[in-house]
């Protein structure tokens, strides 16, 4: 249930390197047979996002290597399998935002739509994830939802560029 918890969607960088958007997350959680909305910003960065979701007062950042998690301002200290599983869904969404097509394809079996794109995790993150379905728009993400193996989903909309 805490990965459940923090596995909320999306740092540290120059600015230079860093665009922040506007988003909302749905989640369902199949134990419960529950959904719950999110408001929030990500940054992404060269290195890594920043997420934080302020109305709950929760940050969660990654550096390329790893999180920390703020809850009101004050630092929580992440489980190892937390950490760990985060950090491969934050290389998701960065890479997904980057869309460096090689690194794509290194990663996932890539699958063309119509109006989507569905991955197919390959190597460990199979183990986490089923599938991957997204849609970008000139370029940018703009709808990413991920299936997980414990039957959850995650579907994240980034919305407007933030100033």
């Amino acid at each position: 249930m805490c990965c459940k918890t923090l596995f909320l969607v999306f740092f540290f960088a120059t600015a230079l390197f860093a665009k922040s958007y506007n988003f909302s997350e749905l989640r369902y959680s199949d134990a419960t047979g529950r959904y719950k909305q999110l408001n929030g910003i990500i940054e992404f960065s060269k290195d890594g996002l920043e997420l934080e979701y302020k109305k709950e007062g929760r940050k969660l950042l990654y550096d390329g290597e790893n999180v920390e998690y703020f809850q009101n301002g004050k630092e929580v200290a992440l489980a190892t399998k937390t950490q760990n599983y985060l950090s491969y869904y934050f290389e998701i969404l960065k890479l997904l935002h980057e869309g460096d097509e090689s690194e794509l394809r290194e990663n996932f079996s890539v699958k063309e739509e119509e109006l989507k794109t569905v991955l197919l995790p390959l190597g460990s993150m199979r183990y986490y994830i089923d599938s991957i379905e997204l849609q970008k728009e000139q370029k940018e993400l703009r709808y990413v939802k991920l299936f997980l193996k414990n039957k959850d989903t995650i579907t994240i909309h980034i919305e407007n560029e933030t100033e």
